[in-house]
């Protein structure tokens, strides 16, 4: 009866097929000849349309069933494959069962077992696969082969007739079975010398591969095992067996299609990892998650896991730090979103409970920066918090420091003034800061509790610096030094303080002090030689021969030689010496000195140049400086590219020195227009960068530079990398507007060639560009927008406006910034390997 219920379903599906032929001109198949019908069945199955060429062999059929049977069963068992391949196995089923009815048992066997390793029933598989296979001579394809093995492997039944009939095949299923048993026992070198007993061509070749990657993923070889996995038939059962591996092996694999749900594979990269415990609970908290629920993710796992929030190690504890850190990646109104709903599942706990010490601390760390929480509400919640832990854990004099040093730094915080404070307030507040006097209270709680933490006291420094409390900062130097007497780097602020204050033989007494306990460290030694400098200008102003000369003597001694670093470099140094020579009233000295270093120096321009250009900023007399303008001028009336190289590098210094100097910018006019003349004649790549590097430090003045430089180099090398990013930085400054996909892929192209040419820097600075690019795009991976709902959707859009808002206003800051980054007219901070002479030094 069941039979003929199939038969009546078919029956319908074929008259409503032949309904939608009909009315494209199809006769029924009743009033078609023999010729006719045989002619479009055979069409139908070389096109493998079986539902078709299933009718006209049914009118066959019963014109002559001798004759057509046999082409309508194979019909039948060729439309029952397709159905399975779709996984269609309640249609595939009917159709076998109506094959039996019409003739018997010839239904595939192949497809048979399929059907039944599809319903996971298989010894059904083997005892079809063993009627189909007969005695083994019959070829299988390899789909047919994989077919058997698995239901062979899979059975783990003792099979009589396969041990009677195909000993080969037996010995071979015995070697599989014993090979998974000592994977099982984590006995992998007995596991891979029984695959030996396995041919390469065996219908067991797959899960030869298959226990072979095993064995590597549990000794840890993982290129072996992803090898292995890799060479699975997509598709197979043992390549869905081996996803999860191959998910641990390489966390970007994407191996689900687009609608197939992602828990199953989840749950199975749980189990093989031994946290069986997981499997019902990570799937769907990340699945919630990638639909950006966060809060219902995290009320899921802490339904559903025992043990979270945890503070022990652990992966329970791994969670926690997810969950109750997240937040920091997430913009104001998803926070506050996630805050609310982490809120709702916690706020019918105790607050003496680790959950809520977690949530609060993520509350407050939120709160850092939002400035519509009052100072005094925000240091009411820390101390809720600590009270909260004291009463969980007890009392912890290091955590109360922690937390008072970060009260602290967040209320020290520098602020831009209002400008209309004093309508308001009697007393001026402290300048600068968020709170001077809730940040030194603060800071002054940490020290009671921890008086050895130097980064407070450091701190505690900087506050009074910023708050001009001279008195009180020269005290906390007092007492660093006390507490910290070998300490390199305190040894050198406190060094840098006193030149600050023209205390000058104190200050080179710490800093060198600080240079003795490493010698290494360049920027102590640089430290050590800017005070002098400065020491021996000052005495060289009040005519203090001795001094000068004196400390000038010991800077000298303690350079470098070579002309690439100004501050240490000797000629440079004996340059500045001659100076102060004039300063102090020895003329003559001077002019012998300098004469000297320009003569060994082998008359190089720099000099020449640097000491015309610190001779005045230092306030040289002009007698004094008339025969090196009279040099100079000659320099300039000779332009090359590598001069131009030159005397950019050494007004880019001088530049530096905070001191006034309202006659530099004709000077940076003049070295303009003597590049741009020097642009026409033969140029380096090297000569031209360093021209490049300044000219986009110019305010006004340095597009054309910038032009010619560029177009020049890419005339001589096309694919030249660094002047293609110049070109890139110079035509994006030009345009104010969010960078778009061709600028991503500009930058792709020139990374590419920078890496042909190895240019290490270049590609670090690429990548950072680029990362940008990415994060202004917010490009998101083919995972998230799978799974988003039209709500979702929805709420995605109005994210990603108020995203690309504030994306835009920081790139046209950032535009703006390529231009005016280093305005002359403002102090331009230092390359840390050569210092300002005159900067504040911290």
């Amino acid at each position: 009866t069941h039979c003929r219920k199939g038969e009546i379903s078919i029956f319908k599906a074929s008259m409503s097929k032949f309904k939608k032929n009909k009315a494209k001109g199809d006769e029924p198949p009743k009033f078609l000849t023999t010729e006719v019908l045989e002619q479009k069945a055979n069409s139908d199955l070389a096109r493998q349309n079986y539902r078709r060429a299933k009718e006209w062999l049914k009118e066959l059929c019963k014109r002559s069933k001798e004759k057509y049977l046999p082409q309508l069963i194979e019909c039948y068992n060729g439309l029952a494959r397709q159905m399975l391949g779709k996984g269609q196995t309640a249609e595939a089923k009917t159709i076998f069962d109506h094959i039996r009815f019409l003739a018997g048992d010839k239904v595939d066997p192949y497809a048979e077992a399929q059907l039944a390793t599809m319903s996971e029933d298989y010894l059904a598989a083997v005892e079809a696969l063993i009627k189909g296979h007969g005695n083994g001579n019959k070829h299988l394809s390899t789909e047919e082969g994989g077919i058997m093995a698995d239901a062979l492997v899979i059975a783990f039944e003792d099979l009589p007739r396969v041990k009677e009939e195909r000993p080969e095949l037996y010995e071979e299923l015995t070697a599989v079975r014993r090979a998974l048993e000592c994977v099982c026992a984590e006995r992998f070198a007995e596991a891979l010398g029984e695959l030996k007993n396995i041919r390469l061509q065996s219908v067991f070749a797959g899960w030869r591969l298959f226990i072979k990657g095993l064995c590597a993923f549990y000794t840890g070889e993982n290129s072996k095992a992803r090898e292995a996995f890799q060479r699975l038939g997509n598709g197979s059962l043992l390549f869905r067996a081996a996803r999860p591996f191959i998910l641990v092996i390489d966390k970007g694999t994407r191996l689900t299609s687009r609608d197939e749900v992602k828990e199953p594979l989840l749950q199975q990269v749980c189990r093989i990892l031994n946290r069986s415990d997981m499997a019902p609970v990570l799937p769907r908290a990340e699945y919630l998650w990638q639909l950006r629920r966060y809060a219902d993710s995290y009320a899921h796992v802490a339904q559903a896991l025992k043990g979270f929030p945890s503070e022990e190690p652990g992966l329970s504890h791994t969670l926690s730090l997810f969950y109750f850190n997240a937040i920091s990646h997430m913009d104001s109104r998803q926070a506050d979103k996630y805050l609310t709903g982490i809120h709702s599942v916690l706020r019918k706990k105790n607050n003496a409970s680790i959950d809520f010490l977690f949530f609060t601390r993520m509350r407050n760390l939120h709160l850092d920066n939002n400035l519509e929480v009052s100072n005094h509400d925000y240091l009411r919640i820390w101390e809720e918090f600590l009270i909260s832990y004291h009463l969980v854990h007890g009392e912890n004099s290091k955590l109360s420091a922690l937390v008072h040093a970060h009260l602290g730094e967040i209320f020290a915080r520098e602020e831009e003034s209002d400008p209309f404070a004093f309508i308001f307030e009697r007393k001026k507040q402290k300048a600068g800061v968020r709170n001077f006097k809730l940040a030194e209270e603060a800071y002054e709680k940490s020290l009671k509790l921890n008086g050895q933490d130097k980064d407070v006291h450091l701190n505690m420094l900087r506050l009074y610096e910023i708050g001009g409390e001279t008195g009180k900062r020269n005290k906390k130097l007092d007492e660093i030094i006390r507490l910290f007497p070998d300490d390199k780097d305190i040894l050198a602020k406190n060094g840098n303080f006193c030149i600050e204050r023209k205390a000058f033989i104190k200050g080179i007494e710490f800093l060198k002090r600080a240079a003795a306990l490493d010698p290494l460290d360049r920027s102590n030694r640089e430290f050590l030689c800017i005070a002098y400098i400065k020491a021996s200008l000052h005495f060289a102003k009040e005519g203090n021969t001795r001094r000068y000369r004196e400390f000038m003597g010991d800077a000298i001694e303690m350079g470098e030689s070579g002309l690439e670093n100004m501050n240490l470099g000797r000629p440079y140094l004996n340059a500045r010496l001659a100076i102060f020579e004039w300063i102090g009233g020895c003329e003559d000295e001077g002019n012998r000195l300098l004469a000297d270093v320009i003569g060994n120096g082998k008359n190089d321009l720099r000099l020449s140049y640097f000491a015309y250009l610190v001779g005045r900023a230092y306030g040289a007399s002009e007698p004094c400086l008339s025969q090196l303008q009279k040099h100079i001028n000659t320099i300039f009336r000779n332009p090359t590219p590598a001069a131009a190289a030159a005397l950019t590098e050494v007004i880019k210094y001088v530049n530096l020195i905070a001191l006034p100097k309202p006659w530099l910018d004709n000077e940076f006019h003049r070295l303009n227009r003597y590049a741009l003349e020097a642009a026409d004649k033969a140029c380096t790549p090297n000569e031209a960068e360093k021209i490049v590097r300044y000219a986009i430090e110019q305010e006004e003045g340095g597009d054309k530079l910038i032009q010619r430089y560029v177009e020049k180099i890419l005339a001589q090398d096309p694919r030249h990398p660094l002047f293609l990013y110049f070109q890139y930085m110079y035509d994006r400054s030009k345009h104010f507007r969010p960078p778009t996909e061709n600028d991503w892929q500009r930058l792709k192209d020139i990374l590419t060639l920078a890496v042909e040419r190895n240019e290490r820097l270049l590609v670090n600075a690429l990548n950072r560009e680029l990362r940008k690019i990415e994060d202004s795009q917010s490009i998101k991976s083919p995972l998230d927008d799978e799974e988003f709902d039209d709500e979702d959707d929805e709420e995605e859009d109005i994210e990603e406006t108020i995203d690309f808002r504030k994306i835009f206003e920081e790139t046209v800051k950032e535009f703006k910034a390529v231009k005016n980054s280093s305005s002359r007219r403002k102090r331009i901070k230092p390359d840390i390997r050569q210092r300002s002479l005159f900067d504040d030094l911290d």
